[in-house]
């Protein structure tokens, strides 16, 4: 969580997930600490027209959320929003261990203050330890004459999470959703939404790779901790552009022919082959983008695990045919589509559908489930 802006005081909420492919809204109410779906509603990305990132137009994104709650009936009026990856500052650090929590926040602030890509005063923060603040005291043996400094273990130091953003950009959100006369409960992290979604309690280290419209962000995860993010500018809408050049048909030909990749492989042998080497030649970025961030990964010096066990696909792109099946024979890894409804009680007549578009919802999910944790 970056920060939140009020108490429980209802069992209901809305995860609200504001990107370039669209909005998505999910209810969730909280039974016995599970949330059960109570509906769900989405606005697809415009087709033949200008893209218009939601945030440059705060007026026309709160009418189109406010249309989005009546039309899927929503009750709650109570919202956890998400601050886009590209956008968030995200960093460890390791202060070293004290007894007064405040002096090693002071610690922190001034190792962020190097980090943070504008004046930490036009940014709001927060932070997460990592590490517990107290630990057992073990009695250590007095050091002989001449022998050499002992060597810094994790008892000696604590590692934090810190997250940010620009106060400029929190303004935005805060405005979109008071116009849509909704209460701004929180604003979580794309990261921590999909986490609480898709990984759970699972202590692997697990890469998430959620491919959104306009981007893919990578975020690697040990022990439910979001320990490395990345963007890239590769996305659903990048497939759909390939598509519209080689095939010379418009972006609505475009989108429809890529929902229904998998079938056109199936019955049009000599299309699919055209169809594949569109999708390696935008998956090639994506890949390699993996593989780095996997080098960077194993070699950071706070975390304890080194290599990536699982890899978990999510986002409206993430069920293109043999997609999953091609990242893992390159890089010989399992690789899954994440299914968010896990977590969910949902009702049985409509799990085809929810399955269908599970991928798209997974931050959406993950952040009507942040006051249920």
């Amino acid at each position: 969580m970056l920060f939140g802006f009020g108490k429980k005081q209802t069992k209901r909420y809305l995860g609200i997930d504001i990107g370039a492919g669209g909005i998505k809204v999910v209810e969730l109410v909280n039974e016995k600490g599970r949330g059960r779906l109570v509906t769900y509603g989405y606005s697809e990305h415009a087709i033949d027209g200008a893209v218009i990132h939601p945030l440059d137009n705060t007026k026309a994104t709160a009418e189109l959320l406010t249309k989005i709650c009546q039309k899927s009936g929503t009750t709650s009026t109570r919202a956890i929003g998400a601050l886009p990856l590209n956008s968030v500052f995200s960093a460890i650090v390791a202060v070293p261990r004290g007894k007064d929590e405040k002096a090693m926040k002071e610690a922190v602030n001034e190792q962020v203050k190097r980090l943070t890509p504008m004046p930490l005063e036009e940014m709001i923060t927060y932070s997460t330890f990592i590490d517990p603040l107290k630990i057992k005291e073990e009695k250590k043996p007095a050091a002989l004459p001449g022998s050499p400094p002992p060597v810094i273990s994790s008892k000696d130091y604590v590692r934090v999470l810190v997250t940010g953003a620009a106060k400029s950009l929190v303004q935005k959100y805060i405005e979109i959703f008071k116009l849509a006369k909704l209460e701004l409960v929180a604003l979580d992290t794309e990261a921590f939404a999909l986490i609480r979604a898709l990984v759970g309690k699972d202590k692997s280290t697990i890469m998430i790779v959620d491919m959104g419209y306009t981007r893919t962000n990578l975020t690697i995860v040990e022990k439910g901790v979001p320990f490395l993010t990345r963007s890239i500018n590769v996305g659903g809408g990048s497939v759909t552009q390939k598509i519209m050049e080689q095939l010379h048909i418009s972006e609505a030909e475009a989108e429809r022919t890529k929902q229904d990749l998998g079938t056109m492989a199936e019955s049009d042998s000599q299309m699919g082959e055209g169809l594949q080497a569109i999708l390696a030649s935008i998956f090639q970025p994506m890949l390699n983008e993996i593989k780095y961030a996997s080098e960077v990964f194993s070699k950071m010096e706070l975390t304890d695990g080194k290599k990536i066990e699982k890899i978990i696909l999510t986002g409206g792109s993430a069920r293109l045919p043999s997609l999953a099946k091609e990242l893992a024979a390159a890089l010989n890894i399992n690789v899954y589509v994440g299914d968010p409804w896990t977590r969910v009680m949902t009702p049985d007549e409509l799990r085809p559908i929810l399955d269908e578009i599970g991928p798209k919802f997974s931050i959406a999910i993950g952040l009507a489930m942040r006051e249920m944790d």
